[in-house]
């Protein structure tokens, strides 16, 4: 059998470097930034991080594989799915409503760009872990929803294969809380089995289908 020659062995070390190169940058990829581009679409990007200048839309077009996508409609019963870190920029209550509503995410970040005073709106977000939140111009907060080692195999599972061993996590989100960022404040109920009869006054209770024995719910405020 011939052996390979010096350039042989040179183009075989560059080509499997450069699937090494390519395959770590694939799953670097894992912060998902949306923003709205106009009233009817919005930017979605993937990043190797998160560290990008808030609302800086220039930046984010250089830094990210960035992808104009039609803005999604209201939804109370379907749901977007984001493996990895999502970060939202938005100006007003309505497209946050449309990007984060009924979305299954475990670390979310929300920065809203400029000086806006939001409503008092609840928002639903499902398997919520952290969250953190801020204002353009102004220090960020953060809050750890719970801290359980095996959640994210648990909501796995709850999401896949729709077992009913491990509570349903869902969270409300105040949106007031924009209006000059108080201290983040979160309040939770563990083995809720009606989320209807516990929380009468919560938007969508009566949308979203017992699946579990329990919820653990958490109000964000």
């Amino acid at each position: 059998m011939r052996s390979m020659s010096f350039y042989e062995h040179l183009l075989f070390l560059l080509g499997f470097l450069s699937f090494c190169i390519i395959k770590n940058l694939v799953h670097s990829q894992n912060h998902t930034l949306i923003y709205p581009k106009d009233n009817n679409n919005i930017r979605n990007c993937s990043c190797y991080s998160d560290t990008l200048d808030n609302c800086n839309y220039n930046q984010a077009n250089l830094m990210c594989n960035c992808k104009t996508t039609v803005l999604p409609k209201n939804r109370t019963g379907s749901r977007l799915i984001y493996n990895g870190d999502l970060t939202v920029w938005f100006s007003d209550i309505s497209t946050l409503g449309k990007l984060v509503n009924f979305t299954f995410v475990h670390n979310l970040k929300l920065l809203l760009c400029g000086a806006t005073t939001l409503p008092t709106e609840y928002l639903a977000i499902l398997g919520l872990r952290r969250l953190r939140v801020q204002v353009n111009g102004t220090q960020e907060q953060s809050l750890n929803i719970h801290k359980s080692g095996d959640q994210r195999a648990k909501d796995r599972r709850c999401q896949v294969s729709g077992e009913k061993t491990s509570p349903f996590h869902l969270s409300y989100l105040d949106t007031s809380l924009f209006n000059g960022l108080p201290l983040l404040k979160s309040y939770s109920v563990e083995n809720v089995s009606s989320i209807t009869e516990k929380f009468p006054n919560l938007p969508f209770s009566n949308v979203i289908s017992a699946t579990n024995k329990s919820y653990f719910v958490t109000l964000i405020y």
